[in-house]
Parts: C-alpha cells; sequence; structure tokens
C-alpha cells in the first residue's frame, strides 16, 4: 500500500476530532440538528485551518444515511465523500478553475438532483482566485439555488472576494490554532505512529505551523524523513534553518553577561547553518516581549513563547525597561533588512547594543514646560520634576510645589539619622527577585529627609523611573521600613531636578536679608537666612549657587 501523508491520515473524521474551531462547529451542527441550513456558506482562515476539511464534514453530515448519530464514517455516502468519489459532493479548485467557462459548467449542471444523496453539494476552494466576470456568472445561482443545492466556498484572503457574492452567504472565519492545541495534537501522532520526539521539538514544530494544523503535521512528516523514529529540536532546525528555544534563550543570557566573544561566535554558528535572520530577530522580539508581559501579569496563559519558568527566569535577568529597549532594537534591525545587503551585519549590531541597554535611557528628558515666572528670577533652567509617564508602566508623580514641601520640613539630623540606619541592615536577606531594585536604591544619593519622606537621587531619568513606578516605590518603602523602623513615603529624582529644586526652594522661600552698611575692615561675612537653611538641608558643601 502506498505511504499516505501523515495530514491525509489523520484528517479528521467527525466533528469532534476538528481543533480549534469550535464557534463554527457548534453553528454548523446546530443548523444540522434544526434543518436550518444555509444555502451558501463563506468559509475565511489561514491555511491549514480546516476549511476544506469542515465543509468535507458538512456535506457528509448532512448526505449520511444513518438513523443514529452523523455522520457515521461507515455507510456507503460516508466512506465516498472521505474518499472524494461521490457524485453529489463536487471538489472545484479555483485556483485553476477561475474563469466564466468553468463557472457556467456548474450552473448547467446544478439543475440536475442528486443522484445518491440528499443534497448537492459544490465546494469551491481559493475563491477569491476566481474573475470578476466568474463571479458575476455565478451570481444568480448563488442567490437563488435550487433547495437541494449548497454551495461551501472556502478562502485565505476574503478581502478579494466581490462584496455581492459574500453578502449572499453566511461568513464563518476560522482562526489560527494555538500552538499548545497543536503540540498536543502532535503529540497524539507521534504517539500512534511509534515516534520519540522531544517536547522542544513539537513545540518547535508547533511555532514552524504558525496556527495550522496541517501544516504542522507536513513538517512533522519531513522531520521524520530526516530523522526517522528520534527527532530532536536540534534536526528540526537543521531540516528548516531555524534555531531552537533553548538557543534563543541562550542568546539572551550572553547578553545578560555582556559576553560579546561568545555571542559572536553564536551569531557565527547560526550564519553558518544557513538560519533564517530575520525570522530569528522576530523570535528573539517574541521572547523579550514574553518577558515584560510577565513582569506585569505573572501568568503563563499570557505567554505566547515561553513557559512560566523561562519567563520567570529573564524578568529575573533583565528589568523591564531593559526588555522594553530590547523590542525597540530588534524592530529597528527588522526594519533596516528591508534594505540591507547584509543582514547578518545589522543583526550583529543590534545584539552588541542589547548588551548595553541598561546604560542607554529609554525616556530621554521632556522639555520643561511654560510657567509662571518666581518673584524671584531662578538662575538655570533646568526640567522641571514631573514629567510624562511612559505608556507602558505606571509612576508615582510629584509636583515641584510638592518635593518644596517636603524640603521644608526636612533637615539634615534626620538625613543623617537616616543613612546612618540604612547602611547597617537596608541590603540584608533579601529575596532574590529584588536584587535588582536594591542595587539601584543602594546606589542612590539621599538628598532631603523628613520625618515621613525621603527624597533620593539618582544619574538619569531611567533610574528615576524606575524606581517610582508604583509597584518598585511600594517594595522600596518597604525596605526602607524595615531597617528604619518607620514607614516612609520615598521618592527619586536626577541630579538635574535637585540642582533645580535647590534653586526653586531658594526662589520661592527665603530671600537673602540686605546687610547693614559698616566699615570694611569691621565687615564680617555672615550667612543669610537663606543659605542656612540651605547648609542645613544639603550641608556646607551640598549644593552650589549659579547665577546667570
Amino acid at each position: 500500500m502506498a505511504y499516505k501523508a501523515l495530514y491525509r491520515k489523520y484528517r479528521p473524521s467527525t466533528f469532534d476530532e476538528v481543533v480549534g474551531q469550535k464557534s463554527v462547529v457548534t453553528t454548523l451542527l446546530n443548523a444540522v440538528k434544526t434543518g436550518k441550513l444555509a444555502h451558501a456558506y463563506l468559509f475565511c482562515g489561514p491555511r491549514g485551518t480546516g476549511k476544506t476539511t469542515v465543509a468535507k464534514l458538512l456535506a457528509k453530515t448532512i448526505n449520511c444515511t444513518s438513523e443514529g448519530e452523523r455522520p457515521c464514517g461507515r455507510c456507503a455516502n460516508c466512506l465516498e465523500i472521505q474518499e472524494s468519489t461521490f457524485p453529489d459532493v463536487i471538489e472545484l479548485d479555483a485556483a485553476s478553475n477561475n474563469g466564466v467557462d468553468e463557472v457556467r459548467e456548474i450552473i448547467e449542471k446544478v439543475k440536475y438532483a442528486p443522484l445518491n444523496g440528499k443534497y448537492k453539494v459544490y465546494i469551491i476552494d481559493e475563491v477569491h482566485m476566481m474573475t470578476s466576470s466568474a463571479f458575476n456568472a455565478l451570481l444568480k445561482t448563488l442567490e437563488e439555488p435550487p433547495e437541494y443545492c449548497i454551495f461551501i466556498l472556502a478562502t485565505t484572503e476574503p478581502h478579494k472576494v466581490l462584496p455581492t457574492i459574500i453578502s449572499r452567504c453566511q461568513r464563518f472565519d476560522f482562526k489560527k490554532i494555538d500552538h499548545q492545541v497543536i503540540e498536543g495534537r502532535l503529540k497524539e501522532v507521534c504517539d500512534r505512529e511509534g515516534i520519540r520526539c522531544e517536547d522542544e521539538a513539537i513545540a518547535l514544530i508547533a511555532e514552524l505551523a504558525d496556527g495550522g494544523m496541517r501544516d504542522s503535521l507536513s513538517i512533522l512528516d519531513q522531520c521524520i524523513a530526516y530523522a526517522q523514529n528520534d527527532i530532536t529540536a536540534e534536526k528540526v532546525g537543521e531540516v528548516y534553518g531555524v534555531a531552537s528555544l533553548s538557543e534563543k534563550i541562550e542568546m539572551f543570557e550572553l547578553v545578560r553577561k555582556k559576553d560579546a566573544a561568545r555571542l559572536v561566535d553564536k551569531i557565527n554558528d547560526i550564519s553558518s547553518r544557513g538560519l533564517d535572520v530575520q525570522r530569528l530577530t522576530m523570535d528573539l522580539l517574541n521572547i523579550a516581549k514574553d518577558g515584560v508581559v510577565y513582569n506585569y501579569c505573572h501568568e503563563e496563559s499570557a505567554l505566547s513563547v515561553l513557559n512560566g519558568k523561562q519567563a520567570k527566569a529573564l524578568s529575573v535577568g533583565f528589568s523591564n525597561s531593559q526588555l522594553l529597549r530590547f523590542v525597540e532594537l530588534l524592530v529597528e534591525a527588522q526594519i533596516k533588512y528591508r534594505d540591507a545587503s547584509n543582514a547578518l551585519t545589522y543583526f550583529e549590531v543590534c545584539l552588541l547594543k542589547m548588551m548595553n541597554a541598561d546604560e542607554e535611557p529609554v525616556i530621554r528628558e521632556a522639555p520643561r514646560p511654560a510657567r509662571e515666572e518666581p518673584a524671584r528670577p531662578i538662575p538655570v533652567a533646568v526640567p522641571k520634576a514631573t514629567e510624562e509617564p511612559r505608556e507602558t508602566a505606571e509612576y508615582v508623580e510629584y509636583s515641584d510645589e510638592k518635593l518644596y514641601e517636603i524640603l521644608i520640613s526636612a533637615n539634615k539630623a534626620i538625613k543623617e539619622q537616616d543613612k546612618a540606619s540604612i547602611a547597617g541592615a537596608l541590603f540584608a536577606s533579601l529575596p532574590f527577585e529584588e536584587n535588582r531594585l536594591v542595587e539601584l536604591v543602594k546606589g542612590a544619593d539621599i538628598m532631603a529627609s523628613s520625618p515621613g519622606n525621603i527624597i533620593l537621587v539618582v544619574e538619569d531619568r531611567l533610574k528615576a523611573n524606575t524606581i517610582n513606578e508604583k509597584k518598585n516605590k511600594k517594595k522600596a518603602e518597604e525596605l526602607f521600613s524595615s531597617c528604619l523602623g518607620k514607614g516612609k513615603d520615598l521618592y527619586a529624582i536626577t541630579g538635574e531636578q535637585q540642582s533645580y529644586m535647590i534653586d526653586y526652594f531658594k526662589a520661592h522661600k527665603y530671600q537673602p536679608a540686605k546687610p547693614a552698611p559698616a566699615p570694611a575692615a569691621e565687615k564680617k561675612e555672615e550667612p543669610s537666612e537663606s543659605d542656612e537653611k540651605l547648609i542645613n538641608l544639603f550641608g556646607k558643601d551640598g549644593y552650589d549657587v549659579v547665577e546667570e
């Protein structure tokens, strides 16, 4: 007996075996049970998602002669339809039969009653390939066919079908099948065929299939021909020129370690194997995206590529800001590939940039909005403490006035006391997940402390945003509270904001007192009330007065 391809051998023979199209199957079965069949259907969706299979199952169901459950799969009609030899089910490929003459032949035969079954079913695949003339010739028949005739039109590109055709059909949209569903079906097929196929290989085949069950079985067929009864992810990669998930995760690990030498070696290995760089770029982008998604929701069900363990490891290795920067860099690389003579070079540069993503701010300083002149001109104009939040994260924002109120109630004694308390106890015995935040807070300086507030100063906007992100701010405040013995509200600003707030503070509240005239020899320079307050807040050398 000749070999039968897996996608043909394991094509569903009943509606119960159809996977991933529950709404379509349920609607059609209800129509059959209630006798409310339409005269024309339009099945739309990506390739390999079951459009033709469901069309044939519907034809079997309405022509089955069984008194019990239908389709029975045992009566003569069911068997003949399954083998495509039933005279009342006519399958037509519009890709090669798309002219007016072929349509006129259909119209001519429609008037003849079915020979063996109750219904005459026309299944026209790739119907979008028909010419406009052919569509127009079919219109009248499609609108008012004989009661025993049903048309099922299938297409991967419904936008190319004339609206007048679509309006005469009941439309069903077939969706891509989830990777997990495809993986389950592949495991079942491998068990039946006695094939050993590791889980990572099955996951890679499902990824390559891109939501098509038929494609997944065809890929598995080819892998069996290459690797026989022992299929690994590496062998699948050799056949289809793709990297395994473990290799992609390894690349992220090399980026985290900043191991440029091994990373370049890995890229050269990929090049020598002829892997598709553009596809690999998209795969890395999806992995980075999964890391961001997991950081926000911690739900494995929301992931598209990684499992929960892999996503957790990625989120521990990289901050959300880094992962979002990775996405930006990978998207930029994809855009450059369009005009590149050597995409591999852009890919290599992209990964090297990713190694330094923690040193590049994701958000640039926004220009300071217009505001009214204060009573005394501010010597240096710098960005305000407030700025627009990023779309992907929620930040706590403090206005200039709020920071000013904190500075009013702060003093040097509290600041020194907080520094001493924090130095000895803050960073001991912390959970591993908080290490990155701990390192960030540890490197910050305390600008000012009051009984209920602390203002930290960090190097750049990226670090300030990370601390001020709501979930991180809450964790940081808990860390401070554990060693201070009391809760304090924590807020981080940049060095530029610190300079601005010193000027703001000095201009809004404390004006220098005018000294009384005195002989030059006896004149003794005393600090003003403003200077005394600034020294009390920041120390004698903790600030600079900058004049225009």
